[in-house]
Order: structure tokens, then C-alpha cells, then sequence
């Protein structure tokens, strides 16, 4: 189910205005996790048993995690739990890769192999490494088991972060769990304001960007290299926004729930470096990898050498994790370099460089990245940067509502940046804040696109 369809708002709606008439805790996790299993369902209903599955071994695994009395059985109830989830993300989301990637290496010498019909479970990436954290940190001895089934499978599963994150750790969401919530029409107010942000992110500004790119990237041979670049930054605004602004609506919908989930993204695109890019850019995620494969791998502890090498490992594994192709293997490379280059310099030399050459660098690195996660082929991405390169002429074309879109993405950074000074002469802040909310709500149900287009992040 999409945060943008109709059938959603009654849907939440409906959840919203029963959930908060429960005054037990286990009556307001039930009718939220039967509303979560509800709302995965309305996609396929056939994948709810692997979800089910997940959340019942990782449960039980993290029980006995607790439990066991010596070593070897703690790392045999986290192997189980490895094999499980990293098996299931594997089949599903990696097996047509393999196959293809082998099929291209086997047919100049005569073997054919046939791909498999094989549907990727929405949002499969996302809970699964949410599961992980849980027993590896109970592993660690960082986070005790839960001991309710409901609880953990409504951690699991939990509608408003299901499909696309943010990824939320058990230790920031089952202590929450595991009370009743106070209403608080303040909060109620701000998840409401926070929701609405999300919709104008996602359908006032990602959406229009993207019938650009969309069709900018099918032939980028046949348009001028100034319309290519203006595709390329295009871009970069639609995935920010689409994927920010879903990240608020979940926040939003979790604040009006009585729930309070982590930042996934503090404008990314104001860093002054690769390395500071990744901590402002889908930050749950950076902080996953780090403390579940970079540091395990040993981090920065073991000289130059091995670090640069746990930084690439862990980037290209992070290209990976969002997409079957060799595209992203690509984008996650490419950041590694980038970051073990950064490492390198900035070990011997001081970074005081002018914060404009700083900014411009770091975004043309992000720029080229997301070339590399845009296209389809590698093919795609050798035209675009020909046309990048050599600025080949073709049809100069911007429509008016991505310009107006581009616009709206200055202005909601030049906003940002200002606010705080801004808000020191504002004397009602409530005021304002109305009228904000006000002007979103109308800009939404004047100028939104009819249909809807799906999340990008729904694809990984």
C-alpha cells in the first residue's frame, strides 16, 4: 500500500482513531500488528509468511542467544538467524543476478542458463536488516531478548517504516513498545506537520522531477548535453526528495501514533565532504553498516592498508544491498574510492580549503554516483556521460513543473539555512507554523499529479 493512495488515509484513519480508544499495551500492539500484516498484505499477501518466518526465527534465536550456556551454542542460534535472513534476502533478491551474471561468462562457450521467475518481496532489505540488529546486538550482549512474540513482531513489521526504513534498531523501538503512549496533541500536531512535508517532498517536487529524468534518461542520445545535466541534478533532487520525504511521512505517522523514530536525513546535499555526505544521506542505514560490517571488519584499527579496504568492502557491499545489478556494485565502489582517497589525504594534509571548492567537489563526486545509480546498463550510463562530456547537441528541453520543482528545491535549502535567524524575529511561531501547514495542504490538493508513482527505495 502506497503513503500516497487514497485507500491509505482511511486506512490510517481508521487505525489512528481506534488505536489511540486502547488503553492495554497489548491491545494497541495487536490491533497495530494485525493493521501492519493488513497493510503488507494489500501488496501480496503470499509474502507475509516470509515475514512471518523472519520474526518467529529471529524471535526464538534471540531467546536462546540469551539462554544458551556456552559459546558454541550463542554463535549457532546467530548462525541460524544469518542463514535465515541472509538466505531469504539472497534467493529473492540476488539468485536472477548470479544466473545472469554466470549466463554472460557460460554462453560464448555454449551453456544456457534459464533465469527464475522470482517476485522481490517489498521492502525485504529493510526488515531484514532490522532482524539482524536485534540478535546481533543480543550476541553482543547489548540488548536483552524480548520476551513478548508481539512486541518483536510488531517491531518487525510495524507499518510506517515496513517497506523502506527508516531502519530502526530493537533498542529504539521496543523500549516504546512496551508501554502505553501519553497523547499529546503538540506531538499530534508536529507528526501531522511532519507527514505533510513528507507529501509535498514526495508529490510537489520528486514526482515532477521525475517525469523529467524518466524521460531525459530512456534516450539520452537524443537530447543536448545542457538537458542531460540538468537530468543528472534533476536527479539528485528526485531521489533526495522522494526518499527524505518518505522518510518524514513515516516519522510523521509514527509521531501521530505516540512513536518517535530516528533521523534518516539531515540535508546531505550541504556536506563538504564524501565522508560527511554519508553521515547527513540515509543515516540509519550509514550507521548499519557501520556497526554491523565496517567495524566488524576490523574498522580502522589495523593500519592504512586494512582500513581502506574495510571501507571499500563495505561500500560495495552497501551498492549492493540496494540493487541487483552491476550498476550499483559500481556506485558502491565508486564511494569507496572516494572515502579510502579522503581517508588517505586528509591523514597527511589539512583540509583548509575554501567551503565552495569543498561543496562543489564533494557534490560532483555525488553527481557522478548517482549517474551510476540512475541508468539501467552500463551501456546507459557511457551514453550519459558522452553527452555529459562532449555536450552533443540534440532537443534543449526543461518542462515548466520540473523548473518549478528545481525551484522549490533551492528554496527549501535557502529556507533551511536561514531558519534559525529567521525564526529569532518571527515573535509567534505558532502562527507561522499554521500558516505553513495551511499553504501545504493547499499547494498539495491543487497541484499534486493525478495517480501516483511509486517510491524509488520501494524497488530495494
Amino acid at each position: 500500500m502506497q503513503f500516497t493512495i487514497t485507500e491509505f488515509f482511511i486506512f490510517f484513519a481508521v487505525v489512528l482513531v481506534a488505536v489511540w480508544q486502547l488503553r492495554t499495551r497489548l491491545q494497541r500492539n495487536v490491533l497495530l500488528l494485525v493493521a501492519s500484516y493488513y497493510f503488507y498484505a494489500y501488496w501480496d499477501y503470499r509474502f507475509c509468511g516470509l515475514l512471518l518466518l523472519s520474526t518467529i526465527v529471529d524471535f526464538v534465536a534471540g531467546r536462546q542467544i540469551e539462554l544458551a550456556t556456552s559459546q558454541q551454542q550463542r554463535r549457532r542460534w546467530l548462525a541460524l538467524s544469518l542463514c535465515v535472513n541472509l538466505g531469504s534476502l539472497g534467493f529473492f533478491k540476488y539468485c536472477n543476478f548470479f544466473i545472469e551474471s554466470a549466463q554472460a561468462l557460460l554462453a560464448p562457450i555454449g551453456f544456457d542458463v534459464s533465469t527464475l521467475e522470482i517476485v522481490l518481496p517489498v521492502g525485504i532489505s529493510f526488515y531484514t536488516f532490522q532482524t539482524l540488529s536485534y540478535t546481533i546486538d543480543i550476541y553482543r550482549g547489548k540488548l536483552r531478548a524480548s520476551d513478548s512474540l508481539v512486541d518483536f513482531a510488531l517491531y518487525v513489521a510495524f507499518f510506517p517504516q515496513l517497506v523502506a526504513g527508516p531502519i530502526v534498531r530493537a533498542a529504539e523501538l521496543l523500549p516504546q513498545l512496551a508501554v502505553v503512549p501519553a497523547w499529546s496533541s503538540r506531538r499530534a500536531y508536529g507528526g501531522f506537520q511532519t507527514v505533510l512535508r513528507g507529501l509535498v517532498k514526495k508529490v510537489l517536487i520528486a514526482d515532477r522531477l521525475g517525469e523529467f529524468v524518466d524521460v531525459v534518461f530512456a534516450g539520452p542520445d537524443l537530447y543536448s548535453g545542457a538537458t542531460v545535466w540538468l537530468a543528472v541534478i534533476a536527479y539528485a533532487g528526485q531521489i533526495y526528495y522522494d526518499f527524505s520525504g518518505y522518510s518524514d511521512i513515516a516519522i510523521g505517522l509514527a509521531k501521530l501514533l505516540g512513536y518517535r523514530f530516528p533521523k534518516n536525513f539531515r540535508h546531505p546535499y550541504l556536506a563538504l565532504s564524501p565522508a560527511q555526505f554519508w553521515r547527513r544521506w540515509h543515516m540509519t542505514l550509514s550507521r548499519w553498516l557501520r556497526d554491523y560490517l565496517y567495524i566488524p571488519l576490523g574498522g580502522n584499527r589495523m593500519g592504512e592498508r586494512r582500513t581502506s579496504l574495510n571501507l571499500l568492502a563495505t561500500m560495495t557491499l552497501g551498492g549492493l544491498w540496494h540493487g541487483a545489478a552491476w550498476t550499483f556494485v559500481l556506485w558502491g565502489v565508486w564511494h569507496g574510492m572516494v572515502l579510502c582517497v579522503e581517508r588517505s589525504f586528509a591523514s597527511h594534509t589539512p583540509w583548509r580549503v575554501w567551503r565552495s571548492i569543498r561543496w562543489a567537489s564533494t557534490m560532483g563526486i555525488v553527481m557522478f554516483g548517482w549517474i551510476l545509480f540512475r541508468c539501467d546498463s552500463l551501456k546507459q550510463v557511457a551514453e550519459v556521460l558522452g553527452q555529459l562530456a562532449f555536450l552533443h547537441t540534440g532537443i534543449l528541453w526543461l518542462p515548466p513543473l520540473a523548473l518549478v520543482a528545481m525551484a522549490l528545491m533551492l528554496a527549501e535549502y535557502a529556507v533551511w539555512m536561514s531558519r534559525y535567524r529567521l525564526m529569532m524575529r518571527l515573535p509567534a511561531d505558532r502562527f507561522y507554523s499554521a500558516v505553513a501547514t495551511t499553504v501545504m495542504i493547499w499547494c498539495l490538493i491543487l497541484y499534486a499529479p493525478r495517480g501516483f508513482t511509486p517510491f524509488v527505495y520501494f524497488q530495494f
